[in-house]
């Protein structure tokens, strides 16, 4: 797996924990990305935001820096993401110099919304064509109440 390929892999677990943030109308201020090599050797690191998202982009964002610190060029065997700190979004405040998060909220909850309405393979972004990686992968979480959000690969 190169690094361009382990970052299509993020963007696909991202798409899926993000989505369950926005449907349970949680935001989280802490996100980890865990990896294990071929030779079972297992490392992660976490990053806090300065205040609670909700958004795909942002949070793949701060998912690929991470993996780019962990990772030194070796194989790897599974690849994980996961959102914690979670607050309700009615206790959601924006910074004063955030970046277009309203504007990508709604974006994200339109596709959401599409998906809802046309079937979760309705709507998903050119990157995931001809590459052989799903647009959303990840476990599932059937309880409501989500102490930690987490998909693996």
């Amino acid at each position: 797996m190169d690094k361009t390929t382990a970052h299509l892999v993020l963007l696909s677990l991202t798409e899926t924990v993000a989505a369950r943030l926005r449907q349970t109308e949680y935001y989280a201020r802490l996100v980890s990305v865990s990896l294990k090599t071929n030779e079972f050797y297992s490392c992660s690191h976490q990053r806090k935001f300065s205040s609670p998202i909700d958004c795909t982009n942002a949070i793949h964002k701060v998912a690929c820096e991470l993996f780019d610190e962990l990772w030194k060029g070796e194989p790897v065997r599974q690849l994980g993401l996961r959102v914690s700190e979670l607050t309700l979004n009615n206790f959601h405040q924006l910074a004063l110099f955030e970046k277009d998060y309203e504007k990508q909220r709604t974006v994200d909850r339109a596709v959401d919304s599409l998906r809802e309405r046309f079937g979760n393979g309705s709507v998903f972004r050119s990157s995931f064509l001809n590459s052989g990686i799903r647009f959303q992968t990840g476990g599932t979480v059937d309880d409501i109440d989500y102490p930690m959000m987490s998909s693996q690969l």
